[in-house]
């Protein structure tokens, strides 16, 4: 009898159910139901699978344009907002995440306290590393890979972050770089040029990598071209895209970011347990681990990149106080911003997770206090508070519409942001909803302190009006000075501004010319004019930095040899079977460059001093000078590596001349100065030699490379009259 009744009740029971679930989905057949769960999971898992899907077709088609710019302008303004949005999301995640421990906490720049918060940084990850050892001594497993096919996976999907390994760096000591900032830059891009091999194919980390996929049978296309992003490949991690588009990003305007790239490249230069593990475990799965073995070398933070990366930012500091081109604090400021970008990629956690947990913690707290709030006449947007929570997230409002749980949460969010008094964008002290939070507020108690926190930090990550023009992360960046002049108004051209694409000359027919170079003999002038000479010297080294834009197009060995004319010009040391390291920084005053030799020789004729290649040219304009106007399609060219290079590199070969005739002049430079410059000259002829003898096989190449050394000296010799 006891189960008949039973029956009885669960009956009426499902039939009730039953009559209110068609009620609600009376669209819906009646026996649709058992599909209604599953209809809504899918629509959930399809919004974030197409988030995924879209966030990485925007990186892959940054990855390939960046890395393809002079073919791709276009892109720039959209580069540089998605630039200043990653930053702002950077140090958003560093005050949503807030460690015990970390950068934003050395509020004014100190050297000391920067040095004592790396080495807390670094002495974390050796107890990691210790205690993972010491899990592995004792019997533990493998913690990265379960076995080799897994780790064959996470290497391939590594291939687009190490096919432009260094290329933060790539383009920050350009010759529009300000003159005073040159010897910050030129320590900085060392770092670059050992990631390169210093000119040593065999050293050269994307190489390095590119054979380990050959290794694996990763058969991969070339990194820069449009084939390397197709899905077929099964490189589908999106925060591997993403943070190598960062990589790129950060690189592309080095004068208006360079603070942010000094502290993009002091984070990720650090030693960390992403390349302990991997180096151990790889090796036991039978995959080369050099690659990673290198890194944990040469990264070492007593002479290797770590170290090399605080002295820069040190020397950094130093030039900005004693210059005055920026605010000091702002200066610290953005390298924190730099830092906290690269630290952003370290694990999984996004800004948009922390922003679903304010609202899921709103949410949560709103349904179990709808009926306290149910006289409430306060509004968020459209709704009343309590009608915001009457049945949850996902559901429906109380006029009956279907919403998506995302949605839902998305609307919340955007109209709590705009409910003022409650909420003050980018001010949470002045926000009404804090205040009622706090001791004798009418609501305090009902937030856990990290809850206040993660509302307090949501709050003031609020944009105030249209996002793209509110604050950024920071304060303006565009503009600055950056030596003793500036310019008004501001100049975008090629001598000031990089990247600049301006129109270029039309260059001569190689048709016209042969395929074999042979030198002319020495340039010979009565009297070398100092209006032709000045212009030509401080431009002519542009010719082949762009070559180096790219870390991909490094990787052979004609750009070996390129890179070893460029480290010359650059006044590095000459190569060695090892790195140099902090050596090159101890002793960076024995080795000027060619900009610092035209410095020298605007000293001893006793001429104005610029500041930068912009003062030495002038803004160009059709009155210009012969020289000048030769300089500026120099620039325009050399903006082009890859449509120009064979024709650059024969253009160099030009000016090498050039230089040959200033070593020579005992009015032009010092018999030290002219030394260095002979060394310099005797290393870049045996590099142009090399380029010569790889070109061999190839003769439209070695055509070009004529044609550009040809119309070089006559343009030179034309100029200097």
């Amino acid at each position: 009898m006891n189960f008949i009744k039973m029956a009885y009740y669960l009956v009426i029971i499902l039939a009730v159910l039953l009559y209110f679930f068609q009620r609600r989905y009376k669209s819906l057949p009646s026996d649709s139901h058992v599909k209604v769960e599953a209809t809504l999971n899918s629509k959930r898992r399809s919004r974030v699978d197409t988030k995924n899907e879209e966030g990485i077709d925007l990186f892959k088609d940054l990855y390939y344009k960046l890395q393809n710019l002079e073919n791709f302008p276009e892109v720039l303004p959209g580069a540089r907002k998605l630039l200043r949005s990653i930053l702002d999301q950077g140090v958003l995640l560093a005050r949503y995440k807030a460690p015990a421990r970390s950068i934003l906490h050395i509020e004014k720049f100190d050297p000391s306290k920067l040095e004592r918060f790396l080495a807390a940084e670094f002495q974390e990850t050796m107890d990691s590393w210790e205690a993972y050892a010491r899990r592995r001594e004792v019997g533990s497993g493998r913690e990265s890979f379960v076995d080799r096919k897994a780790a064959i996976n996470w290497l391939k999907n590594l291939a687009p972050l190490n096919y432009i390994d260094g290329a933060w760096l790539c383009r920050v000591h350009k010759i529009t770089t300000p003159f005073a900032l040159r010897g910050v830059t030129k320590n900085a891009w060392q770092t670059y040029s050992e990631e390169m091999g210093d000119g040593d194919l065999e050293k050269n980390h994307v190489f390095i990598y590119r054979n380990l996929m050959q290794e694996i049978d990763a058969a991969l296309p070339a990194g820069d071209s449009v084939d390397f992003t197709h899905p077929r490949h099964g490189m589908n991690d999106e925060s591997a895209w993403k943070a190598a588009t960062a990589q790129l990003l950060v690189s592309l305007f080095p004068n208006d970011f360079l603070p942010e790239i000094l502290g993009f490249n002091l984070h990720y230069e650090a030693l960390t347990m992403r390349t302990l593990r991997p180096m151990k475990e790889l090796a036991e799965l039978g995959i080369s681990a050099y690659y990673f073995t290198l890194h944990i070398s040469i990264d070492n933070a007593d002479s290797g990149h770590s170290a090399m990366a605080l002295a820069t930012i040190v020397q950094f500091m130093d030039i900005v106080r004693e210059t005055g081109m920026m605010d000091y604090d702002e200066a610290w400021r953005r390298i924190q911003a730099g830092y906290l970008l690269s630290q952003s990629f370290d694990g999984n956690e996004t800004v948009q997770m922390y922003e679903a947990k304010v609202a899921d913690m709103l949410q949560n707290k709103g349904s179990l206090a709808r009926k306290l709030h149910c006289t409430s006449r306060v509004r968020i947007g459209q709704r009343r508070l309590s009608d915001w929570f009457v049945s949850g997230w996902g559901s429906n409002d109380n006029k009956g519409n279907d919403h998506n749980e995302e949605d839902w949460k998305d609307e919340f969010l955007a109209a709590l942001a705009d409910a003022k008094p409650w909420v003050h964008r980018g001010n949470s002290g002045k926000s009404l909803l804090m205040r009622e939070l706090a001791w004798k507020g009418r609501m305090f108690g009902a937030f856990t302190d990290s809850e206040v926190g993660l509302l307090r930090t949501w709050i003031d990550s609020l944009k105030t009006g249209d996002a793209d023009s509110g604050k950024p992360y920071l304060a303006p960046v565009e503009e600055y000075e950056t030596g003793k002049t500036t310019f008004a108004p501001s100049r975008q051209d090629a001598a000031v501004f990089h990247p600049a694409l301006p129109p270029q000359q039309e260059r001569p027919r190689s048709e016209d010319y042969g395929h074999e170079l042979i030198p002319r003999p020495p340039i010979k002038v009565s009297q070398v004019r100092l209006d032709v000479l000045v212009p030509l010297w401080f431009t002519h080294p542009c010719l082949l930095e762009g070559t180096a834009n790219s870390p991909h197009q490094m990787a052979t060995r004609l750009t070996s040899q390129i890179l070893q004319i460029l480290r010359a010009e650059s006044g590095y040391k000459p190569e060695t079977s090892g790195v140099a390291g902090m050596d090159e920084q101890l002793f960076a005053d024995t080795s000027p460059d060619l900009v610092a030799l035209g410095l020298e020789i605007v000293r001893r004729q006793k001429l104005p001093e610029p500041t930068c290649l912009g003062d030495v040219l002038g803004e160009p304009n059709v009155s210009a000078s012969d020289a000048i106007t030769f300089a500026y399609t120099m620039l325009s060219w050399a903006m082009r590596p890859m449509a120009n290079g064979m024709f650059l590199l024969g253009l160099a070969r030009a000016f090498l001349d050039l230089e040959v005739l200033v070593a020579s002049s005992d009015d032009l430079l010092a018999r030290r100065e002219r030394e260095v410059l002979q060394q310099m000259i005797e290393r870049k002829s045996i590099s142009f030699e090399a380029c010569l003898n790889e070109l061999k096989p190839d003769v439209q190449k070695c055509r070009e490379v004529v044609t550009g050394y040809e119309y070089g000296r006559t343009e030179i010799e034309k100029v200097l009259g």
